[in-house]
């Protein structure tokens, strides 16, 4: 495919997904929907063309206060790095302030195909070098301190902080253990697959997000699909798992005069955390106020549970995440790396008490 073509495609890909944001109410929610794919569209470039050679890799970071999908937790910073089991590469995390920093090798058989773990560690493996950094070598031998197989075509690094951007943030860096490959001009034929790539990508991720959004539970325990959506259970693939974290959620519309209280009772466990997503798996908005309440920042019930209120209106209680003017919301509860599994949390929409 030549790369006009190619181009083509990225503009047939964009326009098939924007036909696929449907359900919009009015111009606030378009506006939304749009941000959303053209942020889909900025990281697709980045992990597919301009940062996607593993032979010359360099590192690119998935979300910021500006870009944000998949779920995000706006308490950690993502970076990915392309691999090739052909090639040895060093990896070297200056980890900041985090309080977790955790290395997931990520494959799929086929293009396009279903995502798996391939191998992971974390920041009680990760060997430190005299300045405190975690320095990981990542290769197919057996002595490779993260062994890939051919499978394998990203290295996900993550980090969690009480607040990533106040917080010092840290840093990431790779380098070839086995050869540079020297600069030139672009290869016609792979920056045309890197393009068609990166087409196909925003548009699994936009039918991802609908299919997630189908699934998951509202807070009356229904489960709700839609039968446009179909295999579910490979467009929520296309997402990116970690073995150090249990997930739970649910979705809901609320109306103007009511508000979401949400209860949980986390585990011993690293972090924990609620955070408020838009209908579009995106993290809401946090430059000024957070949209998560996490177990550094939370005030605990007198039992040791902890209550989180999602609401417009300050609802006069202390773990308060402000809706920003959004109806329909996802919620997210996260524990990492919990002593026990987590108990289910509890949702309830209840009449707005504003103080």
């Amino acid at each position: 495919m030549s790369t006009d073509r190619a181009i083509t495609v990225l503009l047939g890909s964009l326009e098939a997904a924007r036909a696929r944001l449907t359900g919009i109410a009015d111009g606030i929610e378009s506006a939304d929907a749009h941000r959303h794919l053209l942020r889909l569209v900025s990281a697709a470039l980045e992990l597919f063309v301009e940062r996607a050679d593993p032979l010359r890799p360099l590192p690119t970071v998935w979300m910021s206060p500006t870009r944000k999908f998949l779920g995000d937790s706006p308490d950690t910073i993502y970076t990915t790095i392309p691999v090739s089991a052909a090639c040895r590469y060093r990896l070297t995390i200056d980890p900041g302030a985090a309080r977790y920093v955790g290395v997931v090798a990520y494959g799929r058989e086929t293009d396009g195909g279903a995502v798996r773990i391939v191998a992971s560690a974390n920041d009680h493996d990760l060997p430190r070098d005299p300045e405190g950094r975690f320095v990981v070598e990542i290769g197919a031998a057996s002595g490779d301190g993260l062994v890939i197989d051919p499978s394998t075509f990203w290295v996900m690094v993550r980090q969690y902080f009480r607040q990533p951007y106040p917080d010092q943030p840290g840093s990431v860096r790779v380098e070839r253990m086995d050869g540079v490959a020297p600069d030139t001009t672009p290869d016609p034929v792979a920056l045309a697959a890197g393009i068609e790539r990166a087409a196909a990508w925003v548009d699994a991720q936009v039918r991802a997000d609908l299919a997630l959004d189908a699934i998951i539970e509202d807070p009356t325990g229904r489960l709700t699909t839609d039968p446009t959506v179909v295999d579910h259970a490979a467009l929520v693939s296309q997402f990116f798992p970690t073995p150090d974290v249990s997930y739970q959620g649910c979705r809901v519309e609320l109306a103007p005069d009511q508000q979401l209280r949400v209860d949980v009772r986390p585990p011993a466990c690293r972090y924990w955390s609620v955070s408020v997503m838009t209908p579009w798996l995106e993290s809401l908005e946090g430059r000024v106020v957070a949209a998560s309440i996490n177990g550094e920042r939370a005030t605990p019930n007198p039992d040791g549970s902890y209550t989180v209120v999602i609401a417009d209106g300050d609802p006069g209680v202390a773990n308060w995440i402000p809706l920003r003017g959004y109806r329909r919301i996802q919620v997210a509860y996260r524990v990492l790396l919990g002593e026990a599994q987590p108990e289910p949390a509890s949702y309830v929409v209840e009449p707005t008490i504003a103080n």
